[in-house]
């Protein structure tokens, strides 16, 4: 069953959030609650990474752009690169939910691909997802923006 946004809200799952600071943030509603951009990284491509049956290691990646509330900065996701968005806001996942992250259609509309994935019980801390720009072409897309909804199951 997914829980309404009044019990996320009662129950204070989404941290970081300050409603009506004209940081481009509505009042939620329904049964899912916005999640804004708060920085990109971009994978570093001549890095190692592997999976293993027992190890693994993950390719790097540097900081490419950070949200700075007052500010409106932009930031341009060329053709075929693969990046991290780190949220805004962080996750304090109850022990009794699931929660899973949606992106915005207007990023899938216009050829960002977002891997979105679902968050455990007890997980605290920012979402990090993965994004690639599929489109063929540049994408701009601005710090601070909503970019994707939670909802707890």
């Amino acid at each position: 069953m997914v829980i309404n946004i009044e019990e996320i809200l009662r129950r204070n799952i989404i941290k970081n959030r300050k409603f009506g600071n004209g940081e481009g943030l509505v009042p939620p509603e329904g049964a899912a609650i916005d999640i804004r951009l708060g920085e990109i990284w971009e994978m570093v491509q001549d890095s190692e990474a592997f999976l293993g049956k027992t190890t693994r290691k993950t390719k790097e990646y540097k900081k490419v752009a950070e949200f700075i509330p007052g500010q409106s900065d932009w930031y341009t996701l060329e053709p075929n690169k693969y990046y991290q968005f780190k949220s805004v806001e962080e996750i304090d996942t109850p022990d009794d939910l699931v929660g899973r992250f949606v992106a915005r259609y207007n990023l899938l509309a216009n050829g960002i691909m977002v891997l979105a994935y679902k968050v455990d019980p007890g997980y605290k801390g920012p979402m990090v997802v993965p994004i690639i720009n599929l489109s063929g072409s540049r994408f701009k897309i601005e710090l601070g923006a909503r970019w994707g909804q939670f909802e707890f199951h």
